[in-house]
Protein backbone atom coordinates (compact mmCIF):
# COMPACT_ATOMS: atom_id res chain seq x y z
CA UNK A 1 0.00 0.00 0.00
CA UNK A 2 1.42 3.41 -1.29
CA UNK A 3 1.65 6.48 1.64
CA UNK A 4 -1.02 8.36 -0.16
CA UNK A 5 -3.09 4.94 0.12
CA UNK A 6 -2.28 4.31 3.88
CA UNK A 7 -2.80 8.06 4.50
CA UNK A 8 -6.74 8.09 2.81
CA UNK A 9 -7.13 5.06 5.16
CA UNK A 10 -6.12 6.63 8.10
CA UNK A 11 -7.62 10.23 7.66
CA UNK A 12 -11.34 8.30 6.85
CA UNK A 13 -10.91 7.05 10.64
CA UNK A 14 -9.49 10.07 12.22
CA UNK A 15 -9.34 13.47 12.23
CA UNK A 16 -5.24 13.80 12.21
CA UNK A 17 -3.48 17.62 12.39
CA UNK A 18 -0.80 18.05 9.84
CA UNK A 19 2.20 17.24 12.30
CA UNK A 20 0.30 13.70 13.28
CA UNK A 21 -0.50 12.73 9.84
CA UNK A 22 3.20 13.50 8.71
CA UNK A 23 4.40 11.85 11.43
CA UNK A 24 3.01 8.32 10.52
CA UNK A 25 5.44 8.34 7.53
CA UNK A 26 8.54 10.20 9.29
CA UNK A 27 10.11 7.46 8.33
CA UNK A 28 9.62 8.10 4.28
CA UNK A 29 11.62 10.97 3.19
CA UNK A 30 14.29 13.07 4.16
CA UNK A 31 14.73 16.67 5.46
CA UNK A 32 11.11 17.13 5.35
CA UNK A 33 8.99 18.33 8.95
CA UNK A 34 6.71 16.46 10.03
CA UNK A 35 4.34 19.29 9.34
CA UNK A 36 5.27 19.54 6.12
CA UNK A 37 4.98 15.77 5.07
CA UNK A 38 1.32 15.37 6.69
CA UNK A 39 0.23 19.11 4.60
CA UNK A 40 1.66 17.40 1.08
CA UNK A 41 0.39 14.57 1.67
CA UNK A 42 -3.36 15.93 2.72
CA UNK A 43 -2.97 18.19 -1.05
CA UNK A 44 -1.94 14.89 -2.71
CA UNK A 45 -5.17 13.73 -2.03
CA UNK A 46 -7.47 17.08 -2.48
CA UNK A 47 -5.87 17.09 -6.06
CA UNK A 48 -6.64 13.28 -6.06
CA UNK A 49 -10.66 13.45 -4.82
CA UNK A 50 -10.96 16.66 -7.18
CA UNK A 51 -11.24 16.12 -10.75
CA UNK A 52 -12.27 20.12 -11.86
CA UNK A 53 -12.31 19.56 -15.27
CA UNK A 54 -14.73 16.22 -15.33
CA UNK A 55 -16.69 17.70 -12.68
CA UNK A 56 -16.47 14.59 -10.26
CA UNK A 57 -15.34 14.71 -6.51
CA UNK A 58 -15.12 12.17 -3.83
CA UNK A 59 -17.22 13.87 -1.24
CA UNK A 60 -15.87 11.15 1.49
CA UNK A 61 -12.21 12.07 1.01
CA UNK A 62 -13.12 15.43 0.97
CA UNK A 63 -15.03 15.10 3.68
CA UNK A 64 -12.37 13.47 5.75
CA UNK A 65 -9.73 15.84 5.05
CA UNK A 66 -11.85 19.00 5.98
CA UNK A 67 -12.47 17.45 9.39
CA UNK A 68 -8.59 17.32 9.71
CA UNK A 69 -8.38 21.24 9.09
CA UNK A 70 -7.32 20.77 5.45
CA UNK A 71 -8.13 24.56 4.17
CA UNK A 72 -8.68 23.62 0.79
CA UNK A 73 -11.17 20.70 1.18
CA UNK A 74 -13.13 22.95 4.07
CA UNK A 75 -13.26 25.79 1.36
CA UNK A 76 -14.78 23.26 -0.96
CA UNK A 77 -16.95 21.91 0.76
CA UNK A 78 -19.17 25.13 1.95
CA UNK A 79 -18.63 25.95 -1.52
CA UNK A 80 -21.02 23.01 -2.31
CA UNK A 81 -23.08 23.72 0.07
CA UNK A 82 -21.92 21.14 2.76
CA UNK A 83 -19.90 23.08 5.30
CA UNK A 84 -17.44 21.07 7.67
CA UNK A 85 -16.56 22.23 10.96
CA UNK A 86 -13.00 20.94 11.39
CA UNK A 87 -12.57 18.51 14.54
CA UNK A 88 -9.26 18.22 17.06
CA UNK A 89 -6.39 16.32 16.27
CA UNK A 90 -7.49 12.18 17.38
CA UNK A 91 -4.10 12.20 18.69
CA UNK A 92 -2.50 14.99 19.78
CA UNK A 93 -5.98 17.36 20.71
CA UNK A 94 -4.23 19.95 18.75
CA UNK A 95 -1.82 20.36 21.03
CA UNK A 96 0.92 22.08 18.27
CA UNK A 97 -1.26 24.79 18.29
CA UNK A 98 -1.05 24.85 22.05
CA UNK A 99 2.97 25.04 22.12
CA UNK A 100 4.49 28.18 22.17
CA UNK A 101 7.91 27.78 21.50
CA UNK A 102 9.11 31.34 21.71
CA UNK A 103 7.64 30.84 25.17
CA UNK A 104 9.52 27.98 26.12
CA UNK A 105 13.12 29.32 25.15
CA UNK A 106 12.30 33.31 26.35
CA UNK A 107 12.24 31.06 29.78
CA UNK A 108 14.94 29.03 29.39
CA UNK A 109 17.10 31.90 29.00
CA UNK A 110 15.23 33.31 32.03
CA UNK A 111 16.30 30.44 33.86
CA UNK A 112 20.42 30.12 32.60
CA UNK A 113 20.92 34.04 33.40
CA UNK A 114 18.81 34.02 37.04
CA UNK A 115 20.79 30.96 38.09
CA UNK A 116 24.53 31.96 36.36
CA UNK A 117 24.46 28.62 34.59
CA UNK A 118 27.40 27.72 32.39
CA UNK A 119 27.17 24.90 29.86
CA UNK A 120 27.96 23.90 26.09
CA UNK A 121 25.44 21.89 25.24
CA UNK A 122 21.98 20.64 25.95
CA UNK A 123 19.24 18.21 25.56
CA UNK A 124 15.08 18.49 25.65
CA UNK A 125 12.50 16.45 27.36
CA UNK A 126 9.24 16.63 27.20
CA UNK A 127 6.26 15.49 29.14
CA UNK A 128 3.05 14.13 26.99
CA UNK A 129 -0.25 13.22 28.34
CA UNK A 130 -0.59 9.39 28.32
CA UNK A 131 -3.95 9.49 26.57
CA UNK A 132 -1.74 10.90 23.19
CA UNK A 133 0.97 8.19 23.55
CA UNK A 134 -1.81 5.50 23.79
CA UNK A 135 -3.93 7.49 20.80
CA UNK A 136 -0.55 7.37 18.98
CA UNK A 137 -0.30 3.87 19.35
CA UNK A 138 -3.68 2.95 18.84
CA UNK A 139 -3.99 4.50 14.94
CA UNK A 140 -0.77 3.31 13.98
CA UNK A 141 -1.43 -0.11 15.22
CA UNK A 142 -4.80 -0.45 13.99
CA UNK A 143 -3.61 0.79 10.66
CA UNK A 144 -0.15 -1.38 10.68
CA UNK A 145 1.85 1.61 10.39
CA UNK A 146 5.63 0.92 11.13
CA UNK A 147 6.89 3.81 9.84
CA UNK A 148 5.84 6.54 12.32
CA UNK A 149 7.67 8.29 15.30
CA UNK A 150 6.88 9.20 18.83
CA UNK A 151 5.08 12.61 19.28
CA UNK A 152 7.67 12.88 22.18
CA UNK A 153 10.54 12.78 20.06
CA UNK A 154 9.06 15.57 17.65
CA UNK A 155 8.41 18.16 20.42
CA UNK A 156 11.69 17.36 21.76
CA UNK A 157 13.45 18.14 17.80
CA UNK A 158 11.29 21.41 17.34
CA UNK A 159 11.92 22.63 20.87
CA UNK A 160 15.84 21.78 20.46
CA UNK A 161 15.95 23.53 17.25
CA UNK A 162 14.71 27.03 18.78
CA UNK A 163 16.80 26.43 21.15
CA UNK A 164 20.21 26.18 19.70
CA UNK A 165 19.31 28.54 16.99
CA UNK A 166 18.61 30.96 20.30
CA UNK A 167 21.66 30.07 22.24
CA UNK A 168 24.02 29.36 20.17
CA UNK A 169 24.24 26.00 21.98
CA UNK A 170 25.01 21.99 20.83
CA UNK A 171 22.31 19.93 20.84
CA UNK A 172 23.65 16.64 22.35
CA UNK A 173 21.40 13.53 22.60
CA UNK A 174 24.32 11.31 25.21
CA UNK A 175 26.46 13.69 27.22
CA UNK A 176 24.52 16.95 27.70
CA UNK A 177 25.61 20.05 30.10
CA UNK A 178 21.81 20.61 31.17
CA UNK A 179 18.36 18.97 30.38
CA UNK A 180 15.52 21.42 29.31
CA UNK A 181 12.42 19.61 30.49
CA UNK A 182 8.87 20.74 29.18
CA UNK A 183 6.12 19.64 30.28
CA UNK A 184 3.15 20.07 27.57
CA UNK A 185 0.42 19.66 29.67
CA UNK A 186 0.40 22.97 32.02
CA UNK A 187 3.60 24.31 30.16
CA UNK A 188 5.99 24.55 33.29
CA UNK A 189 9.74 24.76 31.67
CA UNK A 190 12.77 23.53 33.91
CA UNK A 191 16.50 23.07 33.36
CA UNK A 192 17.76 20.35 34.92
CA UNK A 193 22.09 20.71 35.15
CA UNK A 194 23.86 17.40 34.58
CA UNK A 195 26.53 16.46 37.01
CA UNK A 196 30.38 17.01 36.14
CA UNK A 197 32.36 13.59 36.33
CA UNK A 198 36.09 14.36 37.29
CA UNK A 199 38.50 10.70 36.88
CA UNK A 200 41.48 10.56 39.20
CA UNK A 201 43.81 8.20 41.33
CA UNK A 202 44.89 9.69 45.18
CA UNK A 203 48.09 8.72 46.94
CA UNK A 204 47.93 9.11 50.54
CA UNK A 205 51.53 9.44 51.53
CA UNK A 206 51.17 10.02 55.43
CA UNK A 207 49.68 8.03 57.81
CA UNK A 208 46.18 9.47 59.73
CA UNK A 209 43.94 10.12 56.56
CA UNK A 210 41.11 8.81 56.41
CA UNK A 211 39.06 8.68 52.60
CA UNK A 212 36.14 11.05 54.57
CA UNK A 213 35.36 13.28 56.61
CA UNK A 214 37.70 16.31 58.03
CA UNK A 215 41.47 16.89 56.27
CA UNK A 216 40.63 13.36 54.24
CA UNK A 217 40.69 12.18 50.94
CA UNK A 218 37.36 13.47 50.50
CA UNK A 219 37.66 16.97 51.72
CA UNK A 220 40.82 17.91 49.58
CA UNK A 221 38.64 16.42 46.21
CA UNK A 222 35.74 18.55 47.19
CA UNK A 223 38.07 21.74 47.27
CA UNK A 224 39.41 20.91 43.76
CA UNK A 225 35.82 21.35 42.40
CA UNK A 226 34.74 24.28 44.39
CA UNK A 227 35.39 27.03 41.40
CA UNK A 228 32.52 24.43 39.64
CA UNK A 229 30.27 26.17 42.51
CA UNK A 230 28.46 22.24 42.69
CA UNK A 231 25.12 22.02 45.43
CA UNK A 232 26.81 18.67 46.59
CA UNK A 233 30.01 16.45 45.74
CA UNK A 234 29.70 12.67 45.87
CA UNK A 235 32.83 10.66 46.28
CA UNK A 236 32.94 7.15 44.25
CA UNK A 237 36.07 5.05 45.63
CA UNK A 238 37.38 1.88 44.20
CA UNK A 239 37.32 0.52 47.78
CA UNK A 240 38.73 1.53 50.67
CA UNK A 241 41.35 1.58 53.47
CA UNK A 242 41.81 2.59 56.69
CA UNK A 243 43.10 6.30 57.93
CA UNK A 244 46.46 4.56 59.55
CA UNK A 245 47.15 2.47 55.68
CA UNK A 246 49.61 5.22 53.03
CA UNK A 247 48.32 4.48 49.48
CA UNK A 248 51.57 4.62 47.08
CA UNK A 249 52.56 4.29 43.70
CA UNK A 250 50.42 5.22 40.95
CA UNK A 251 47.11 5.32 43.60
CA UNK A 252 43.95 4.39 44.45
CA UNK A 253 41.31 5.16 41.43
CA UNK A 254 38.58 7.60 42.08
CA UNK A 255 35.82 9.74 40.61
CA UNK A 256 34.51 13.00 41.92
CA UNK A 257 31.01 13.89 41.05
CA UNK A 258 29.88 17.50 41.15
CA UNK A 259 26.02 17.71 41.39
CA UNK A 260 24.63 21.00 39.82
CA UNK A 261 27.65 22.25 38.74
CA UNK A 262 27.01 26.29 37.71
CA UNK A 263 30.40 26.07 35.47
CA UNK A 264 32.01 23.15 33.97
CA UNK A 265 35.65 24.34 33.30
CA UNK A 266 37.50 21.42 35.24
CA UNK A 267 41.26 21.37 36.42
CA UNK A 268 42.78 18.90 35.23
CA UNK A 269 46.35 17.56 36.29
CA UNK A 270 47.53 17.05 39.51
CA UNK A 271 46.83 18.35 42.86
CA UNK A 272 49.01 18.01 46.43
CA UNK A 273 47.37 19.27 49.26
CA UNK A 274 47.36 18.23 53.00
CA UNK A 275 49.41 15.25 52.33
CA UNK A 276 47.17 13.72 49.83
CA UNK A 277 48.26 14.22 46.10
CA UNK A 278 45.23 13.60 43.58
CA UNK A 279 46.54 12.28 40.55
CA UNK A 280 45.68 12.09 36.42
CA UNK A 281 42.77 14.59 37.09
CA UNK A 282 40.59 14.39 34.19
CA UNK A 283 37.09 14.50 32.13
CA UNK A 284 34.78 11.48 32.91
CA UNK A 285 31.35 10.37 32.91
CA UNK A 286 28.73 7.54 34.63
CA UNK A 287 30.71 5.03 32.71
CA UNK A 288 33.08 5.54 34.83
CA UNK A 289 31.24 5.66 37.86
CA UNK A 290 29.80 2.18 36.97
CA UNK A 291 33.29 0.69 36.79
CA UNK A 292 34.66 1.76 39.90
CA UNK A 293 31.42 0.48 41.67
CA UNK A 294 31.49 -2.93 39.67
CA UNK A 295 35.36 -4.11 39.83
CA UNK A 296 36.28 -2.74 42.94
CA UNK A 297 36.04 -5.59 44.69
CA UNK A 298 38.50 -7.37 41.74
CA UNK A 299 41.12 -4.31 41.63
CA UNK A 300 44.50 -6.35 42.51
CA UNK A 301 46.35 -4.78 44.64
CA UNK A 302 50.21 -5.11 45.92
CA UNK A 303 50.57 -4.59 50.18
CA UNK A 304 53.74 -3.94 52.22
CA UNK A 305 53.04 -4.66 55.62
CA UNK A 306 55.83 -4.53 58.59
CA UNK A 307 54.64 -7.28 61.03
CA UNK A 308 55.60 -8.29 64.59
CA UNK A 309 55.69 -11.96 65.49
CA UNK A 310 55.07 -13.05 69.06
CA UNK A 311 56.95 -16.28 68.74
CA UNK A 312 59.86 -17.82 67.22
CA UNK A 313 60.22 -18.84 63.35
CA UNK A 314 62.89 -20.57 61.39
CA UNK A 315 64.21 -19.67 57.79
CA UNK A 316 62.38 -22.83 56.85
CA UNK A 317 58.87 -22.18 57.92
CA UNK A 318 59.66 -18.21 56.24
CA UNK A 319 60.45 -20.04 53.36
CA UNK A 320 57.78 -21.82 53.30
CA UNK A 321 55.42 -19.49 53.84
CA UNK A 322 56.46 -17.87 50.43
CA UNK A 323 55.62 -21.17 48.67
CA UNK A 324 52.34 -22.01 50.05
CA UNK A 325 51.34 -18.48 49.28
CA UNK A 326 51.78 -18.96 45.98
CA UNK A 327 48.49 -18.61 43.86
CA UNK A 328 46.10 -19.78 47.01
CA UNK A 329 43.08 -19.04 47.83
CA UNK A 330 41.52 -17.65 51.42
CA UNK A 331 38.28 -17.61 52.57
CA UNK A 332 37.16 -14.71 54.82
CA UNK A 333 34.24 -14.40 56.81
CA UNK A 334 32.30 -11.31 55.98
CA UNK A 335 29.35 -10.48 57.77
CA UNK A 336 26.89 -13.52 57.48
CA UNK A 337 28.90 -14.68 53.97
CA UNK A 338 32.53 -15.69 53.04
CA UNK A 339 34.83 -14.12 50.54
CA UNK A 340 37.15 -16.62 48.37
CA UNK A 341 40.08 -14.44 46.93
CA UNK A 342 43.47 -15.26 45.67
CA UNK A 343 46.60 -14.68 47.44
CA UNK A 344 48.89 -14.41 43.66
CA UNK A 345 52.56 -14.18 45.90
CA UNK A 346 54.06 -13.35 48.93
CA UNK A 347 57.55 -11.90 49.91
CA UNK A 348 59.01 -12.93 52.96
CA UNK A 349 61.89 -9.92 53.96
CA UNK A 350 63.55 -9.69 57.41
CA UNK A 351 63.95 -6.53 58.69
CA UNK A 352 65.03 -6.79 63.02
CA UNK A 353 64.59 -9.51 65.35
CA UNK A 354 60.80 -10.44 65.30
CA UNK A 355 59.76 -7.86 62.79
CA UNK A 356 59.01 -8.89 59.08
CA UNK A 357 58.42 -6.74 56.13
CA UNK A 358 55.74 -9.08 53.70
CA UNK A 359 55.51 -8.06 49.45
CA UNK A 360 51.53 -9.32 49.40
CA UNK A 361 50.59 -9.64 45.33
CA UNK A 362 46.52 -10.32 46.01
CA UNK A 363 42.70 -9.75 44.48
CA UNK A 364 41.29 -6.85 46.42
CA UNK A 365 38.18 -7.01 48.20
CA UNK A 366 39.30 -8.67 51.48
CA UNK A 367 40.48 -7.57 55.38
CA UNK A 368 44.85 -7.42 54.71
CA UNK A 369 44.83 -6.90 58.50
CA UNK A 370 42.72 -9.93 59.55
CA UNK A 371 44.47 -12.11 56.89
CA UNK A 372 47.74 -11.14 58.91
CA UNK A 373 46.22 -12.44 62.41
CA UNK A 374 43.98 -14.77 61.07
CA UNK A 375 40.55 -13.51 62.44
CA UNK A 376 37.71 -15.04 60.14
CA UNK A 377 40.75 -16.03 57.50
CA UNK A 378 41.64 -19.53 56.65
CA UNK A 379 44.59 -19.80 56.14
CA UNK A 380 45.75 -16.79 57.11
CA UNK A 381 49.97 -15.78 58.24
CA UNK A 382 49.08 -16.28 61.93
CA UNK A 383 48.50 -19.61 61.26
CA UNK A 384 50.24 -20.92 58.84
CA UNK A 385 53.11 -19.97 61.13
CA UNK A 386 51.85 -21.17 64.55
CA UNK A 387 52.17 -17.83 66.36
CA UNK A 388 50.66 -15.00 67.16
CA UNK A 389 51.67 -11.90 64.33
CA UNK A 390 50.40 -8.21 64.52
CA UNK A 391 50.44 -5.71 61.53
CA UNK A 392 52.48 -2.73 62.51
CA UNK A 393 52.24 -0.66 59.22
CA UNK A 394 50.46 -0.92 56.13
CA UNK A 395 51.07 0.49 52.96
CA UNK A 396 49.07 -0.14 49.62
CA UNK A 397 52.11 0.15 46.94
CA UNK A 398 50.03 -0.74 43.98
CA UNK A 399 46.33 -1.01 42.51
CA UNK A 400 44.81 -1.34 38.91
CA UNK A 401 42.18 -3.32 37.13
Amino acid sequence: MSIIEEAKKALLKYPLCDHCLGRLFASRGFMISNEERGRSIKNVLFMEALNSSAGTYDEGVLTALARSGHRGSLLFMRRIGKAVEPQSCFICGNLFDKININSIVNRVKEIINEQGIEFGSFQVGSVVSRMIIDNEVKVSTELGITSSESIKREINRMIGKALADSLGKRYSRLNPDVVVRVNTGDGSVSVEVMPVYIEARYRKLIRGIPQVGDASVASVAKETVIELKPLDVVLHFAGVEGPEVRVLGLGRPMVIEAIRPLSRNIREGTIIKNGVQLLNLKAAGKVQVREIKSKAGELRRVYRVLVKLYGNVNDEQLKSLEDYFSNRQIRQSMGRGKRVKLIYGLKVIPVSGSVLELIIDTQGGFSIRRFITSEGTEPSISGTLGVKVIPIEVDILGIWY
